[in-house]
């Protein structure tokens, strides 16, 4: 592998969870390495989301396949040749589970990612600041615990980290504020990985790209 790559796996409310590759790792990229982590990508998510034949996506800024910088239009030709590839993918696909793995330069991906987490963060707030106001209070006895339930499906501490791809061993990256919860996860997600034999998964993916 040319370059290494942050796998982190994104919460999708009601469903398997969906692949972003780079989330940082890589901040300036080729076409080619690109290419290299949707192929990483693929392979990781039949490992950790359990799918067979996982669909990969490049983030752009349109789905036509012109979009994007002369990054992402040469990625884009490259990627034809990766199977699975369903085109480009907008912002807004992020979190829906559709396609299994996005892919992107750890720059953009990185920046998503962090906001992905402020518009949660801002969103959770908006509406426990409504739930806490005297008007709806009854309607907080009910809907507050509701809400703290379905929102665990949010809660970075359960998925175990994110993996850096394309190193010689496993390695699990834990979020700055990670509990004993998710440190327990992420040692979890590491011997899973190991057992499954990832290193050599990822490197007979790359070897045989053809």
């Amino acid at each position: 592998m040319a370059r290494p790559a942050i796998a982190v796996p994104m919460p999708v409310p009601g469903s398997r969870r969906q692949l972003l590759i780079d989330g940082g790792a890589t901040v300036d990229c080729t076409p080619e390495w690109l290419v290299q982590f949707a192929r990483m990508g693929r392979e990781f998510a039949r490992f950790r989301l359990g799918v067979d034949e996982p669909t990969v996506g490049l983030l752009s800024n349109g789905e036509e396949p012109g979009k994007g910088d002369e990054l992402r239009k040469a990625a884009h030709a490259l990627l034809t040749d990766v199977k699975g590839f369903v085109g480009n993918v907008e912002g807004r696909e992020l979190m829906t589970g559709h396609p299994d793995v996005v892919v992107t330069d750890g720059f953009t991906g990185n920046v998503a990612l962090k906001s992905l987490e402020a518009a949660i963060k801002a969103t959770a707030g908006l509406v426990f600041r409504v739930l806490e106001s005297p008007e709806a209070a009854e309607a907080a006895r009910v809907v507050v615990p509701l809400l703290l339930d379905a929102a665990s499906e949010l809660d970075p501490n359960d998925t175990g980290g994110a993996v850096l791809l394309g190193v010689d061993g496993v390695c699990v990256i834990s979020h700055g504020s990670s509990n004993a919860h998710a440190i327990v996860n992420a040692t979890r997600v590491a011997a899973d990985s190991v057992r499954a034999g990832v290193v050599g998964r990822l490197k007979e993916a790359i070897a045989h790209a053809g």
